[in-house]
């Protein structure tokens, strides 16, 4: 069995950090005005999108990421 060691953390913070910026730029202002419109309240909008990209983050942009940097995190 091959025992991989874990990333150092200085080296996921870059990966989550490349992972979250595009994210809460891109969803962030076009989701935000169309669901205040709808009536609901800033903060509820504010928690929902936040719980949006905390899911999308972990479960699609940082498995995408850290198979893209594997070697890099490895080293």
């Amino acid at each position: 069995m091959i025992e991989q060691k874990e990333p150092k953390k200085w080296k996921m913070a870059i990966i989550v950090w490349i992972a979250i910026v595009p994210l809460i730029f891109s969803i962030m202002p076009f989701f935000k005005p169309r669901l205040i419109a709808l009536g609901l309240s800033t903060i509820l909008v504010e928690l929902f999108l936040t719980a949006v990209l905390v899911l999308l983050m972990i479960y699609v942009a940082l498995p995408i990421l850290t198979r893209l940097f594997r070697k890099w995190l490895n080293k």
